[in-house]
């Protein structure tokens, strides 16, 4: 019996030493997310990106995101439109812009059960209470046709740092591989449900099928005005774009990386016949270098009127 017992302890601390709690928050630069903002008045799809992250020389990673809305472009709810975390070698990550500085976020390998103190609301004598963390479950989920371990984090306000329970404030999921799955609920305005993302160069889900920067709402544009997803998508080196015109025009054809900035001018206001049109873009900047795998969009412009959809380089 002692031999059969040992046996079956082997398989159970090979799959804990390699557990990496950092699968639970991607951090590379180039990651990025996006996610169905539900509101009961204004739904909307909401991007998040990884713009930079860095190891100082204790082993500390510092990573840097900035989110927004997408239709149209503007500062986002529930994320920042430029946040910064911290995470330290136990795996806790805190929030170094957030109104309460450096709070105590997340803990990635923490347990279900497992709670701390994530805020603590005092002066120099007395403490007025405490924001708290709770793991509320970590369960398996099929995820994007995967089977993906995720962890609920509960966070809620109470006097006593023991107190397993309070005024709910919101709840986070992070699902492993992926990141922030979900947030809302408590006090939050909206909440957010991952749609797809784009980890370490991989396309998980969908984040191409949103129209995107319009100018105008699209009960205006004109009947035959048509801005198609290009195909391939995702693709390398290059992608083929089509669209349509109901009548002939000038026209400017642009794409852009996610931050705005003009990439390539494909098309620079050109008169253009009515009917369907295609063009390739090679992936090369205006400038003629190639450009870096991730999110881009294009956008037609015609007579006042502008589409844009979004399109994944992935090399």
């Amino acid at each position: 019996m002692r031999t059969r017992y040992f046996l079956l302890l082997i398989p159970i601390l090979t799959i804990a030493q390699t557990e990496d709690p950092l699968e639970y928050f991607p951090h590379k630069t180039g990651d990025m997310w996006e996610y169905f903002w539900y509101d009961l008045e204004f739904p909307d799809t909401l991007q998040n990106f990884n713009i930079s992250d860095s190891v100082d020389a204790e082993g500390y990673i510092y990573v840097t995101q900035s989110a927004r809305f997408i239709n149209p472009i503007q500062p986002p709810a529930l994320l920042g439109d430029s946040v910064v975390y911290k995470i330290d070698k136990s795996y806790n990550v805190f929030c170094l812009t957030c109104p309460l500085q450096e709070q105590f976020l997340y803990k990635l390998d923490a347990k279900r059960g497992d709670q701390w103190v994530s805020w603590i609301y005092q002066d120099s004598t007395i403490v007025y209470g405490y924001e708290m963390v709770r793991v509320m479950e970590v369960e398996e989920y099929e995820l994007f046709g995967t089977n993906v371990l995720v962890k609920s984090y509960g966070y809620y306000f109470t006097h006593d740092s023991t107190d397993t329970t309070g005024l709910s404030r919101l709840g986070i999921s992070l699902a492993k591989g992926l990141g922030l799955w979900s947030k809302g609920g408590g006090d939050a305005v909206g909440q957010i449900y991952l749609r797809g993302c784009v980890i370490n160069d991989t396309l998980y889900g969908d984040t191409t099928d949103v129209i995107t920067s319009l100018n105008i709402s699209p009960e205006y544009v004109p009947i035959g005005f048509e801005l198609y997803q290009n195909y391939p998508n995702p693709f390398n080196p290059s992608t083929t774009i089509y669209f349509k015109l109901p009548s002939a025009n000038y026209i400017s054809l642009v794409v852009y990386d996610a931050m705005g900035n003009e990439i390539k001018r494909l098309i620079d206001n050109e008169w253009t016949i009515s009917g369907s049109h295609k063009i390739i873009w090679d992936g090369k900047s205006n400038s003629g270098l190639n450009v870096a795998s991730g999110v881009y969009y294009y956008s037609l412009i015609s007579n006042g009127t502008r589409v844009a959809r979004s399109m994944i380089l992935l090399k």
